[in-house]
């Protein structure tokens, strides 16, 4: 194995690092920017939904249908669709 291939997991932990570590930087920034006090926590946080929405269901559809996966989500086995949304409930939770 070479160097760079025994080095991937670093690019990806850094990564991760960075992602959070700026967030709830950016979270606030916006929450502050939104001029609303009471709500501006709320309606940041919508944005942060639409965001997800973005990376998590539009990115993955496109993957797929550059790779000529299957498109038909509502077909896939019940073990893995269910097990993957528990997965992302928790995850959204936590």
């Amino acid at each position: 194995m070479n160097k760079t291939k025994k080095m991937n997991w670093l690019y990806f932990a850094l990564l991760t690092v960075v992602s959070w570590g700026v967030y709830g930087v950016f979270l606030h920034i916006g929450s502050t920017g939104m001029g609303d006090k009471v709500n501006g926590r709320y309606m940041a946080f919508l944005y942060v939904g639409i965001a997800y929405f973005l990376v998590a269901i539009i990115g993955p559809l496109v993957v797929l249908k550059l790779q000529n996966g299957r498109l038909d989500f509502w077909n896939y086995p019940s073990h893995g669709l269910w097990w993957s949304l528990i997965a992302g409930i928790v995850g959204a939770i936590g």
